[in-house]
């Protein structure tokens, strides 16, 4: 039986969802790409996000995430999967592996600093809305994979730099990291995140050419050429660990 709005009797066996329509055009690459994105609204996606990851939860379970061990096996899982995709480079694994090995304290301090909570994980662009410079909608929180969502708080801010620098805004990828680290006093975070942002190119190229199953031939050659852009870019960033 379902609940009664009104007689509040029964039993509740499923919740229905509300949901509120907002138009494309405040996404936030389309405001982007329109040049209608300023520094005043990067300063506040750093000041909203270092909200959330002040009061997202922490815990031993989730912090174990941010042990080198789970690092790599991510990075292992991602390339393994990629490969079978389409291989990079042979060298790509390995590289993000050494930086690991050789920055063990970094992550480990990390982990004493409560740096590994529940984070958004998955926050581009695309995932952000901006309606009229008064109201910011950060949404499609990854929900489905906790080993995803389990992360270090440097994970969403490396993304959403690295999207901001994919779309040749460099500009405001460096504001946004020099905000949100002043914001958090988290400075320790420029240590690992050319690290993560090369490791986030890699997975986006994951996913764009997981998508390449079901779009049409016209979406599939623009995945294809975003495909080859990110592993691009992941490369790119490879050399700057070195």
């Amino acid at each position: 039986m379902i609940a009664d709005s009104h007689t509040r009797t029964g039993k509740v066996i499923e919740y229905a969802v509300k949901m509120k329509h907002i138009a494309s055009e405040y996404r936030m690459d389309k405001l982007l790409a329109a040049y209608r994105i300023k520094l005043e609204n990067i300063d506040k996606i750093a000041s909203i996000l270092n909200n959330f990851h002040s009061r997202t939860p922490t815990n031993k379970e989730i912090q174990k995430h941010g042990q080198p061990k789970y690092l790599k096996y991510k990075i292992k899982e991602n390339f393994q999967t990629l490969a079978k995709l389409r291989h990079p480079t042979p060298q790509a694994e390995g590289k993000l592996i050494k930086f690991i090995n050789h920055n063990e304290n970094v992550f480990l301090t990390r982990i004493r600093d409560k740096r590994i909570r529940d984070i958004h994980g998955d926050l581009y662009l695309k995932n952000i809305f901006i309606v009229k410079d008064r109201k910011y909608y950060l949404y499609d929180r990854v929900e489905f994979n906790d080993s995803l969502r389990y992360a270090d708080i440097a994970e969403d801010v490396a993304h959403l730099s690295m999207d901001l620098e994919y779309h040749k805004r460099k500009d405001l990828k460096l504001y946004l990291v020099q905000k949100y680290a002043s914001k958090s006093r988290d400075h320790d975070l420029v240590k690992i995140l050319d690290f993560l942002i090369c490791y986030k190119a890699f997975m986006r190229a994951k996913v764009s050419l997981f998508q390449l199953t079901f779009e049409s031939p016209k979406t599939r050659q623009h995945r294809l050429k975003e495909e080859d852009l990110l592993l691009a870019f992941g490369q790119k960033y490879l050399k700057d660990l070195e």
